[in-house]
């Protein structure tokens, strides 16, 4: 599992794991773990997208070079770190895709490029609050 993401609110943080395939971030099979910070007691679990998504996946490798899902980018987009992903679609299936995480002036996106087909998926934009950090 791959910690991805937290909000903390009151005395409590609120963390996402991801799993992770051999490298590659499994969204789908999302685990959330609701922790006191006074004392570390685990205060809630939250299995869902863990118990509903998690399967043995077939993973070919991509078809396009992570150069060539970089050459897809806006050029403004001062790349910080790349991952392969499986995305969830509002379909109910999922895709593989190239990560990036990334920075346009002051403000940090994730962009999503199919590694099958070199189309960009998706784009969310990272949203750091006092509370912890957000995508929408």
């Amino acid at each position: 599992m791959k910690e991805t993401y937290f909000i903390k609110q009151g005395n409590v943080v609120t963390v996402n794991y991801a799993y992770n395939d051999n490298g590659v971030i499994v969204y789908p099979d999302l685990i959330k773990v609701k922790i006191a910070l006074d004392n570390g007691e685990i205060l809630g679990i939250e299995t869902t997208g863990y118990l509903n998504s998690h399967k043995e996946r077939e993973f070919n490798g991509p078809q396009i070079t992570l150069e060539e899902a970089k050459a897809k980018i806006n050029d403004k987009l001062e790349i910080m770190s790349e991952n392969m992903a499986i995305i969830p679609t509002e379909w109910k299936t999922e895709l593989v895709c190239y990560e990036f995480k990334g920075k346009v002036e002051e403000k940090e996106f994730l962009v999503y490029i199919n590694a099958e087909t070199g189309k960009e998926e998706d784009i969310l934009v990272i949203l750091d609050t006092p509370g912890g950090t957000l995508t929408v």
